[in-house]
């Protein structure tokens, strides 16, 4: 392994570096897929400068000196895929409820593309508070219904926002209105039809 020394134009150095077919093959089978092997490389040799060592441990055989930098690559590189899977998102354990809740608002197109079903979770152990599961769950029908008869009847009508919205704002609240039709009343001389 004989180093070749250049200078460049930017003042830094380049080293060209020849490995023997077994330290290569260690390098490549550790080298984290991310990075292109001559970042690997000066990674390595990074962290061999700013380790301490004494003289007696920088003459000994290079070949036991990478296999101990490769090690603590190896180390190193468990530490960050343990940390990255902490990172991972767990899936909240949705209610049966919430699943017949979400299963009837998505059941039309005439809603917001955005939707965040934790998020609706979130705010459906909200909402929970104020109604009982059943009954926002037929608010929800309800909405699709008034929907799907405005859209049969060419009327115009608001896509449904996200699930989320939908309860933090309590738009379930109109749907859950008792409205019933009185029949055609009189006023002024004028019938007027509910």
């Amino acid at each position: 392994m004989e180093p070749e020394v250049t200078s460049s134009p930017d003042s830094s150095m380049v080293i060209k570096l020849t490995l023997d077919a077994f330290t290569a093959e260690k390098l490549l089978v550790t080298k984290p897929r991310t990075l292109p092997a001559a970042t690997f490389c000066a990674l390595l040799i990074e962290q061999a400068l700013d380790r301490p060592t004494t003289l007696a441990e920088r003459t000994e055989g290079s070949e036991a000196s990478t296999s101990s930098l490769l090690e603590n690559t190896n180390k190193e590189k468990h530490l960050l895929t343990a940390v990255s899977d902490k990172k991972k998102r767990k899936r909240p354990a949705y209610s049966d409820e919430f699943l017949a809740f979400w299963g009837a608002y998505q059941s039309t197109s005439h809603k917001s593309n955005s939707q965040s079903k934790n998020k609706a979770f979130e705010q459906w152990k909200v909402a929970l508070q104020e109604e009982s599961p059943e009954r926002l769950v037929e608010a929800a029908r309800r909405a699709v219904q008034a929907i799907n008869h405005a859209k049969v009847h060419d009327e115009w009508v608001a896509h449904l926002p996200d699930a989320y919205r939908w309860l933090r704002d309590e738009r379930y609240s109109v749907f859950l209105e008792n409205h019933q039709s009185t029949g055609p009343r009189v006023i002024d001389g004028i019938t007027v039809i509910d």
